[in-house]
């Protein structure tokens, strides 16, 4: 269903003891429950930084629940947990019922959660603020790309640079930011754009 992936969200969680458990749920409602059944917007992981035990609130899973109807909900005899050692990766769609266990331990438990989703969809979290252009300049492009400084197909993603009308291009491809092609927002830029439109890379 599209060309590119991007970087979707990234978080630490932190499950402190006592902490109840999560409300089960599908994280592909992040887009209002307007996206086809049949399109999977989002992939899921999350990754072990303690260890997954039942008793300290390991991910709860509903396997199959990516097939159900909406509408659907869980029975507790059809949840599972993730179980797993420390440096584990549990891997999950966003259509998969799931949640943060209950964590009934002394200790915390923590997990680091990174998911992707297609190229053109809205990020869950805003990724231009969380890395605005200053920083992620300092990235290699692959990682600038899944950021979403990249066109995310034919028409998506390209911006025009802050000049007075008529004094650059009005479009101009994110990866020209950092590629080093374009060293200031004048003619240069316009040049470069122009002859990547002339060879159809636009």
């Amino acid at each position: 269903f599209c060309e590119t992936i991007q970087l979707h969200l990234t978080q630490l969680i932190r499950l402190r003891p006592g902490q109840g458990a999560q409300v089960l749920h599908r994280d592909r409602l992040a887009w209002g429950g307007y996206l086809p059944a049949d399109i999977e917007p989002q992939f899921n992981t999350i990754w072990a930084v303690t260890d997954f035990t039942q008793d300290n609130g390991a991910t709860q899973v509903v396997p199959g629940s990516h097939r159900w109807d909406p509408k659907r909900t869980a029975q507790p005899e059809e949840i599972a947990y993730a179980e797993m050692a420390a440096g584990s990766v549990l891997i999950y769609s966003g259509s998969v019922i799931h949640s943060g266990g209950e964590n009934a331990a002394s200790a915390d438990r923590i997990g680091l959660n990174i998911t992707y989703t297609l190229g053109w969809l809205r990020q869950e979290e805003n990724q231009y603020l969380s890395c605005p252009p200053e920083i992620a300049r300092q990235f290699d492009p692959e990682l600038q790309a899944l950021l979403g400084y990249a066109m995310g197909s034919y028409a998506l993603g390209y911006f025009t640079p802050p000049l007075p009308p008529g004094q650059g291009p009005e479009v101009v491809p994110p990866e020209f930011l950092f590629n080093g092609k374009v060293a200031s927002w004048g003619e240069e830029m316009y040049q470069n754009t122009s002859a990547r439109a002339a060879e159809g890379k636009l």
